[in-house]
């Protein structure tokens, strides 16, 4: 798990990188975004045992009905 976490940690620091390039043009404002948006807790894999899709099928289904009526 600890080498899916470093990926995934990678991953955003170059997505969070490419978004501060393009949105700031000074360094300092570039910094300033990584430092509140790259954090390691942000990594933390959350494994789920059931497949939630029937769930939110059935939900979906309910809220079509009400904006139907």
């Amino acid at each position: 798990m600890d080498i899916l976490k470093e990926i995934i940690y990678e991953q955003n620091k170059e997505m969070l990188t490419r978004i501060a390039n393009d949105k700031y043009n000074h360094d300092a404002e570039k910094d300033k975004f990584m430092k509140k948006y790259l954090k390691k807790n942000f990594t933390h894999i959350k494994v789920v045992r059931k497949d939630p899709t029937p769930k939110y099928e059935k939900s979906m289904k309910r809220l079509l009905i009400r904006c139907v009526k």
